[in-house]
């Protein structure tokens, strides 16, 4: 046995690099196959189940992954198409602020914070969405929008503290965690050029 348990350690990274490539290659297939049936089809029912599959196979990525980033993104043209504007607003916004920082996601950064203020526009046609689009982590503390509802943010922004269990059940507190907030969720110019540069 104590032979056998280094070998077993050896092997564990490899089997983990191989179940996560086959979860990000099975939400590639859930993620093209809602796009399908949105673009070709015109079916946004059938998308946004489509996408709620994937988004159920990606809570088991990194919540920074551009996979999930992806896929919130993509709910929230369906449910802007679909004309459902806080599910639109919500999604939106929980993929700009998995994105936020993260450098993967920088590219196609600016592109989720206007499509985030598309969504807005609908949701809350009032409200200047200028200070969001300058500083989209003000949103993490926008009680009527209700993201700490997501499971994927509270994973990366939020501890979650169990209060005392009543006869309804088990009630939780979502704490930010201030540790885990970026100082901004834009990069610096000559970050940004440098990271262009790698990638050209």
């Amino acid at each position: 046995m104590t032979k056998i348990l280094p070998f077993l350690l050896f092997f564990l990274p490899l089997l983990g690099q191989a179940g996560q490539a086959q979860l990000e290659m099975q939400a590639d297939k859930l993620r093209n196959a809602a796009m399908a049936a949105f673009e070709k089809g015109h079916d946004q029912q059938a998308a946004l189940k489509l996408n709620k599959r994937a988004l159920r196979v990606s809570r088991h990525l990194p919540a920074s992954s551009w996979r999930t980033i992806e896929n919130y993104d993509d709910a929230g043209l369906y449910y802007y198409e679909n004309n459902q504007w806080k599910a639109s607003a919500q999604h939106q916004a929980i993929a700009v602020l998995l994105a936020c920082g993260v450098e993967e996601s920088q590219p196609m950064f600016a592109v989720y914070v206007k499509r985030l203020g598309f969504a807005f526009s609908k949701y809350r046609p009032g409200q200047d969405f200028a200070p969001i689009a300058a500083n989209p982590l003000v949103l993490l503390e926008d009680i009527p929008l209700n993201l700490r509802g997501n499971a994927d943010l509270r994973r990366r922004y939020f501890d979650t503290i169990r209060l005392k269990t009543d006869k309804s059940g088990a009630r939780y507190l979502y704490k930010l965690k201030r540790q885990a907030v970026p100082a901004s969720c834009y990069f610096k110019p000559e970050t940004a050029q440098s990271t262009s540069m790698q990638s050209e």
